[in-house]
């Protein structure tokens, strides 16, 4: 039994615009949204808002779950057409699962789609260490949080682009192959039309 599922999906047709416009504005607003203010909350919030501890906390780790939401199920798929999830079987065998779109979607949202997701969840390493070198055992605890939440969506993304690459190459040989065959036989048939009429 494969460890992979793949699920191929049609999102409509949703036109040709230029490659540089934004389709999706919203999705791509939020999609830095959460994972900023989660980013800024931990570095400037004792100063700014509030010095407890556990409220910056519940709020950063709030702002960090809604952002591994929001990036997992909805921003993916609308900014660069991918989808990823993890069922686990009645065997308790993982099956990782990928959606993909073959529209290409705005240079400009998958750009920002990418660069946001490998960047952040190196600045939450950075401040890892920031809070090791500190001796700040509390602080460092937001931080393996933000780290886990975006490299699990990190690792995911990776899988499925991996994934929908795979699916297209497999896709585009087996239209050459098509393709030669076809020209095969129709030379082939072409000759031996014209081998009876001699």
């Amino acid at each position: 039994m494969s460890n992979q599922e793949e699920v191929l999906l049609a999102f409509g047709d949703e036109g040709s615009p230029s490659q540089r416009a934004i389709k999706h504005p919203i999705a791509l607003f939020f999609h830095v949204l959460f994972r900023s203010l989660a980013l800024v909350l931990y570095v400037f919030g004792s100063y700014v808002f509030s010095s407890s501890f556990v409220q910056l906390f519940i709020a950063i780790i709030l702002l960090l779950a809604l952002d591994f939401w929001v990036v997992k199920n909805v921003t993916g798929r609308l900014l660069v057409g991918l989808r990823w999830w993890n069922k686990v079987e009645e065997d308790g065998t993982s099956v990782w699962q990928f959606e993909s779109k073959q529209a290409p979607s705005s240079n400009v949202e998958s750009v920002v789609f990418w660069v946001s997701l490998f960047a952040f969840p190196v600045l939450w390493i950075v401040f890892i260490f920031t809070a090791l070198l500190k001796f700040a055992w509390m602080w460092m605890l937001i931080p393996i949080v933000g780290v886990a939440l975006n490299g699990a969506n990190v690792i995911g993304y990776v899988k499925c682009r991996k994934d929908a690459g795979t699916k297209i190459r497999a896709m585009a040989g087996q239209f050459i192959g098509r393709q030669l065959m076809k020209q095969a036989f129709s030379s082939g048939s072409e000759t031996t039309s014209q081998t009876m009429t001699i």
